[in-house]
């Protein structure tokens, strides 16, 4: 069975190394390095072992930030523009009806 698009009634944004979220939480998609990152953790007191934060990179090289409206943040290996793109692609694609990631992103 492949991953659902569509969980619940909620649209998932594939964020690259099998890792999902929950459009309905983003609040903000923007570039970023490692090093925007920590700083950004560190302004913001979340440590990177704390349950706010997400590396979603995984070994990659971090190209943008995820920031959810309960504060918490993810890293993904995805550039912003990519995220952006797929996610409208998402919104258009589930207003057709398709609700397979890999019917969307083949």
């Amino acid at each position: 069975m492949g991953n659902l698009l569509v969980a619940l009634g909620n649209l998932f944004l594939p964020l690259g190394n099998d890792n999902y979220v929950n459009m309905d939480k983003v609040k903000l998609i923007t570039a970023a390095n490692a090093e925007k990152v920590r700083k950004y953790r560190i302004e913001r007191n979340i440590d990177k072992n704390s349950v706010n934060f997400f590396n979603g990179s995984s070994d990659k090289e971090t190209r943008s930030m995820i920031l959810f409206c309960d504060g918490s943040i993810c890293t993904s290996s995805v550039s912003a523009k990519s995220l952006q793109d797929r996610a409208n692609k998402l919104v258009m694609e589930s207003k057709k009806g398709q609700r397979k990631v890999e019917d969307i992103f083949e």
